[in-house]
C-alpha cells in the first residue's frame, strides 16, 4: 500500500480502501503529460511525458485558492512539506510546459464510502512535545480499512 495517488483517466480509483473522485479538464488534444501521481507524505507531484521538455511549471491549489507554484527541469515537483495546503476539501493540480500550449490539470476531491469516516477523533498534547490521537473506525468501514494521520505545521 502506498500513499501515492494515481491521476488516471477514470472517474474513481481505490486509495487506502476508500474511493476518490478525479476530474480532468477538457483538453483540445491528448496531452503528452500522463501518469500524474501525488505522494502526500513527501509532497511530491510526479508525471511522465512522451516529449522531452526542459522546463515545467507545476501548481497545487486548494479550494480556498491558496496556491504554490514551482518551476522545475524534470517531471518531479517537490512542494515544501511545511507549506500549509488544506487537503481535506480537495486540491487542483496543474502541470504546464512554458511557451507551449501543453498542460495537464486534474482535481482531487477526497471522499469515501458512506459510513467509513472516522468517529470520536481526539488528540491530547503532553508537555508541548508529545501528542496522542485516538479515533474509531466508521460504522460501515470494512474490517481491513486503514487510516493514517499526518502532521503538518501551520502557518
Amino acid at each position: 500500500l502506498t500513499d501515492t495517488i494515481l491521476c488516471i483517466q477514470q472517474k474513481k480509483i481505490a486509495y487506502l480502501y476508500r474511493t476518490y473522485s478525479l476530474t480532468f479538464s477538457a483538453e483540445a488534444q491528448e496531452s503528452p503529460i500522463t501518469n500524474v501521481k501525488m505522494n502526500w507524505r513527501k509532497m511530491e507531484l510526479s508525471w511522465e511525458s512522451s516529449k522531452n521538455f526542459s522546463k515545467y511549471k507545476c501548481t497545487i491549489m486548494d479550494i480556498d485558492m491558496e496556491r504554490v507554484r514551482k518551476e522545475v527541469n524534470s517531471p518531479l515537483c517537490r512542494f515544501p512539506v511545511e507549506q500549509y495546503i488544506s487537503l481535506h476539501k480537495g486540491v487542483f493540480f496543474t502541470i504546464e510546459v512554458p511557451n507551449t500550449n501543453t498542460s495537464k490539470s486534474c482535481t482531487f476531491i477526497p471522499g469515501g464510502m458512506n459510513g467509513s469516516a472516522i468517529v470520536n477523533f481526539s488528540c491530547v498534547i503532553y508537555n508541548i512535545s508529545f501528542m496522542n490521537c485516538t479515533w474509531q473506525a466508521g460504522k460501515d468501514a470494512p474490517g481491513d480499512t486503514q487510516y493514517f494521520l499526518y502532521w503538518q505545521n501551520s502557518r
